[in-house]
């Protein structure tokens, strides 16, 4: 008789290590959000004390919409990526994801000897 999919998967590291690149994709798009978004008000508020407001205001106008788009798009793709980890730990383990590595982790370290 064959296992269920579940069973298998909890058997094996699959899960754990798709659960693993999924926070870690999400970690990446959660990055790219935010270094467009502070990047460039690091580059407005140094225009603005340079004495630059012209050119900040400009600036502003002409590029903003762009990168809060971009920002907006990384920042809903980190949210569907770390959904989607939450869906498969929960599927496969009934828990977190979090807890789910946690406990993994702890299985993996233990010491087996005679």
């Amino acid at each position: 008789m064959f296992a269920s999919l579940r069973k298998t998967l909890i058997d094996s590291h699959v899960a754990a290590v798709t659960v693993a690149a999924l926070l870690l994709a999400s970690c990446a798009a959660f990055y790219l959000a935010a270094d467009r978004v502070v990047c460039h008000a690091l580059f407005f508020v140094q225009l603005i004390a340079d004495h630059h407001l012209s050119t900040a205001l400009w600036k502003l106008e002409s590029e903003d919409p762009d990168t809060l788009a971009v920002a907006l798009t990384c920042l809903f793709d980190g949210v569907a990526v770390v959904l989607a980890a939450w869906i498969v730990s929960h599927w496969v383990y009934g828990v977190g994801p979090l807890r789910c590595l946690g406990s993994y982790r702890e299985k993996l370290t233990r010491k087996f000897h005679a």
